[in-house]
Parts: C-alpha cells; structure tokens; sequence
C-alpha cells in the first residue's frame, strides 16, 4: 500500500478511535449522574465507533483484507483483540435485520429497551427480557444476547490511539 494511503488509513483509524474514547468518557458522566437514557445513547456512540475501527482492521470485503492485514501490522494489534467485536458487528451493519430476528425469538414481545444495574441484581430476570443491558461496575454490555466488554475496548481503542499517534509522528511522507 502506498505510505500516503496507509497514512490516511491510519488518520482515520485514529480519529475513530478517539470519537470513541470520547463516548466512554461520556458514558461514565452519564453512569455516575444515574442518567440510563445519556448512558443507552453513549453506549451506542462508543460501539459504532469501535465497530468502525473493527471494520478498518477487520474488513468484510475480500478485496480489502490486505489492507486491514496491514493496518493491523503496523499498528500491531493483538490476535484476538476485543476490537474485532463480531458478535456485535452484525447490530451496526443490519439493526433492522438483527431487531426483527430477536423479536422473533422472544416467545412473547414484553421487554425493556436498556438496563443498567450490576449484572447480579436481576438474576431473576429471563435474558430477554431487556434488549440491552449494561453493567455499571464492570462495564459488561449485552445487546440482544450478544456480548462486549466496553472496559476492555475502550482499553484496546486507548492502546491502538497511542499505536496510531506514534506510527503517524514517524511515517509522515508529506
């Protein structure tokens, strides 16, 4: 690839990254003024970012898997990393798709949008009776059935920011 493109690339890496970063910084604002709705909509900023980030390092088009194989080289992210968020990816390509397929699993379609409250406190509950739910202490998402760790992305995304400024400081071919 040439060094203006992956240069590029790697700006774009960066910028997703910290718009990010930024909504986990929210998110704990949010978190701790007890603000579930500001906390559902930070929780769905830091995940598109961080999928757009998964989707630069991990592209689903055969033609760009040199391109995220370099990207992921020069940038050395870990395999695996919780930045490739498969389960979850599926959600920001397809929300129409993967809403009305776990609407129609539910045997009766009663639930509750977001949860946030430590995973333990309803362990009562059936797993679908909210559509997303987030655990405040431990930061541990589910949307739908499908699992993140936001304190583990947001930890990955602060690494791979630090990769992307370095690798930018010195492969400036301008």
């Amino acid at each position: 690839m040439e060094t203006r493109v992956l240069f590029k690339y790697v700006e774009e890496v960066r910028r997703e990254c910290g718009l990010a970063r930024m909504a986990a910084g929210e998110l704990r604002t949010a978190l701790a003024a007890l603000d579930p709705v500001r906390a559902s909509l930070f929780v769905r900023s830091l995940l598109t970012h961080a999928v757009a980030v998964s989707r630069l390092l991990w592209p689903e088009r055969v033609e760009s898997a040199a391109r995220g194989a370099t990207l992921r080289q020069e940038l050395k992210v870990p395999d695996p990393s919780p930045l490739q968020l498969a389960t979850l990816r599926k959600h920001t390509s397809r929300p129409d798709e993967t809403y009305e397929d776990w609407l129609q699993r539910l045997p009766e379609p009663n639930y509750l949008e977001f949860n946030v409250m430590p995973a333990g406190t309803m362990s009562g509950s059936k797993e679908d009776t909210f559509q997303a739910a987030l655990d405040p202490d431990t930061l541990e998402f589910t949307l739908r059935g499908d699992r993140a760790s936001l304190a583990q992305v947001n930890e990955a995304l602060r690494l791979l920011d630090t990769a992307c400024e370095r690798w930018l400081r010195t492969h400036n071919p301008w």
